[in-house]
């Protein structure tokens, strides 16, 4: 599923590729994919002739301006979506809504599993509200990352991923995060301290800046050092060399190292 650093590559691939390129026309393959209540039709006409002119990115939902202050494109991409560039004889399968410039090319949301939604929205800030997204986790500093988990209860993996408490986190990164500093996901936020948060905060932001160098492909990180490599791998622990485990966990799959993660008493 696409995550923080998915979308950070995703809003590059716009922002490179898409921007100051007039918009001669739209088409919606499945408008399942369509939010709100948006039709194909209004879809059309309120992008052609338009331009995108800058790019947002807000956790795993990515923006793009239309126009001279007309609206911005909100993209989320669900289980499986993903958005390119493509040229005029390169259009991906799945590509179910497609942006066409008037000087070739096209710009290619994709989404097999249909779980993935476009939206056309006022503001990324009024749109971030209405979803009660809590703070970017790439831009949180760690004083609010801390203020995000106060009085919070339940286990660490599941805040984590908890959209309203800190945004962009999905289930690989924060297994991940969890791994560097050797936090049984199960552990509830009261048993952590200041101090362990605080760790953690830096572990994400390392992990985060990690994989976004690796162009979001969690398989590319270096094998010493990240777990991720392996549980797509021979699902050992780089650290330990022994098995991962997996453990259900606020309802998602965790992975984790047994002798380097201790579970809590």
């Amino acid at each position: 599923m696409p995550e923080l650093p998915d979308a950070v590559v995703y809003e590059r691939r716009i922002a490179t590729g898409a921007l100051d390129r007039e918009i001669d026309g739209a088409t919606v393959v499945d408008s399942i994919v369509l939010g709100d209540g948006l039709t194909p039709t209004r879809f059309a006409d309120r992008l052609g002739g338009q331009a995108l002119t800058e790019t947002h990115r807000h956790g795993k939902h990515v923006f793009a301006r239309y126009g001279d202050d007309t609206g911005w494109l909100a993209l989320h991409f669900g289980m499986t979506g993903s958005v390119r560039v493509v040229a005029d004889d390169e259009m991906p399968e799945y590509a179910y809504v497609q942006l066409h410039f008037a000087d070739g090319g096209h710009l290619a949301f994709r989404c097999p599993r249909k779980f993935a939604r476009v939206r056309l929205i006022d503001t990324p800030a009024a749109f971030v509200e209405a979803k009660s997204l809590g703070p970017d986790m790439r831009r949180a500093d760690v004083e609010a990352f801390l203020e995000a988990l106060d009085g919070r209860r339940g286990t660490i993996k599941g805040r984590l991923l908890d959209q309203s408490v800190v945004a962009g986190l999905g289930n690989i990164y924060a297994d991940e995060a969890l791994y560097q500093e050797g936090i049984h996901p199960a552990t509830t936020v009261p048993e952590l301290t200041t101090g362990d948060l605080r760790d953690l905060y830096d572990a994400v932001q390392r992990v985060l800046d990690a994989a976004i160098q690796a162009d979001a492909d969690p398989t590319a990180l270096a094998p010493d050092r990240f777990m991720l490599p392996h549980r797509y791998g021979d699902e050992r622990c780089p650290d330990t060399g022994v098995p991962l485990q997996t453990e259900q966990v606020s309802g998602r799959t965790a992975y984790y190292s047994p002798l380097r993660q201790s579970p809590p008493e």
